[in-house]
């Protein structure tokens, strides 16, 4: 007798859980392959559902890139934290924990694939637009930024060509310095912009 867990496209379990294991591996895919090197067999093979499932829940492969382009949960904590406290060090917080999104395994592969995609993807591109600009006028995050959305935005647009260098093209001499090094070297200039505002 067959089991219900066995039965191509409908596994066990419930539909929030499948849902994240194939977002996971959607943004796995995206990140090493690129929207075009990545395809729905190959999601759903390393995933462990069959594609049906995947078309069942975001149709084509394009509304499951879609359903990825979002930023890590935690990215939103980690904004307002590094940009509250003491004003001479904010640098050295949203250096380390914007940067630390790429370093960790859980959320590095997520930020890759956001980074890759929006370079060779007009869709991505225009998400990625709107996930800057969602989160500048975030209440608490507007409230933090008030006079420095420019300094801000150039702030970001620094430390994720650092994240690009490192993780992305792996120049050696960027992708080999310990973590606590780089954050020491790229901070100071996260601050710059954090102080010069608009």
């Amino acid at each position: 007798m067959t089991r219900k867990s066995e039965r191509p496209g409908r596994p066990s379990g419930g539909d929030g859980s499948n849902k994240e294991q194939i977002l996971a591996a959607a943004r796995t895919e995206f990140a090493s392959k690129g929207f075009r090197g990545a395809t729905m067999r190959s999601i759903a093979a390393l995933a462990g559902f069959d594609v049906a499932l995947l078309a069942h829940y975001f149709g084509n492969k394009d509304g499951l890139f879609a359903a990825t382009m979002a930023l890590p949960e935690q990215a939103m904590d980690m904004l307002v934290t590094a940009l509250s406290g003491d004003p001479e060090t904010q640098g050295e917080r949203l250096t380390r924990s914007y940067l630390a999104l790429w370093e960790d395994a859980a959320t590095g592969p997520q930020m890759q694939m956001l980074a890759r995609s929006a370079l060779i993807n007009e869709a991505a591109a225009a998400s990625m637009r709107r996930i800057m600009t969602g989160t500048i006028s975030q209440p608490e995050v507007a409230a933090l930024l008030a006079g420095r959305q420019v300094g801000f935005t150039l702030a970001m647009s620094h430390l994720l060509g650092v994240a690009f260098t490192r993780h992305l093209n792996k120049i050696p001499h960027i992708a080999e310095l310990d973590f606590d090094t780089l954050v020491d070297r790229v901070a100071p200039a996260t601050q710059l912009h954090l102080k010069k505002g608009q």
